[in-house]
């Protein structure tokens, strides 16, 4: 069985890290190392340079927005909240836009579900990612650089420390590996998160 073991310490007490331990009878591991070069389909692109960059005053208006559509949740992250479903921001490197939307973790299908938010009965589903299929997670201490370019001038100073970027797999196997950002409300809101996917994963 594939699980990730409890945070390790490190020299810096703000860095998130995560170490794998792995059945010596599986061939794989969830993590890997970083990258030292994160594909994505923005690589492809000439310049590697999200279109349509917000400026830091329109950044501004947007997450000011992204605060008021999240004030009805717990202001602090519990497994429940995760299950009710928790407002986020979602980024896109690809088209250079912020979404207001929300997550919700579904512990029996080991599946983290991001939908539109609005008053449709039927939001929109605008990203699954199958929790066994996640290869690594990466936040803002482990550098700016490890995110898609694009994805750091879409936030305001004060959201970084609760971006997120989750990398994992899909059903295509010729297909590159699907990149998800994230923004949380808080640091320990994001890191409360990043634990609880951990547990879900082993239990």
């Amino acid at each position: 069985m594939l699980f990730w073991s409890c945070c390790a310490p490190s020299e810096d007490p703000n860095q998130l890290r995560f170490e794998i331990s792995t059945d010596e009878n599986l061939p794989s591991k969830l993590f890997d190392d970083p990258p030292s070069v994160i594909p994505t389909l923005l690589m492809s692109q000439p310049g590697g340079k999200a279109a349509g960059v917000a400026q830091v005053p329109k950044l501004k208006q947007l997450a000011a927005e992204d605060e008021d559509l999240g004030k009805d949740q717990p202001t602090v992250f519990t497994p429940i909240s995760a299950v009710a479903g928790r407002k986020c921001t979602l980024l896109s490197a690809r088209t250079g836009t912020r979404t207001a939307a929300e997550y919700a973790v579904d512990a029996d299908l080991l599946q983290l579900t991001v939908q539109a938010t609005g008053s449709s009965e039927r939001p929109e589903v605008l990203h699954r990612c199958p929790l066994m299929h996640i290869e690594d997670i990466y936040i803002v201490e482990d550098g700016e650089d490890c995110f898609p370019p694009g994805i750091i001038e879409l936030l305001t100073p004060e959201e970084k420390d609760g971006l997120f970027m989750i990398v994992h797999s899909v059903d295509d196997p010729n297909a590159d590996v699907a990149h998800l950002c994230l923004v949380e409300a808080s640091r320990s809101d994001r890191d409360n998160l990043l634990e609880h996917l951990r547990d879900v994963t082993c239990s």
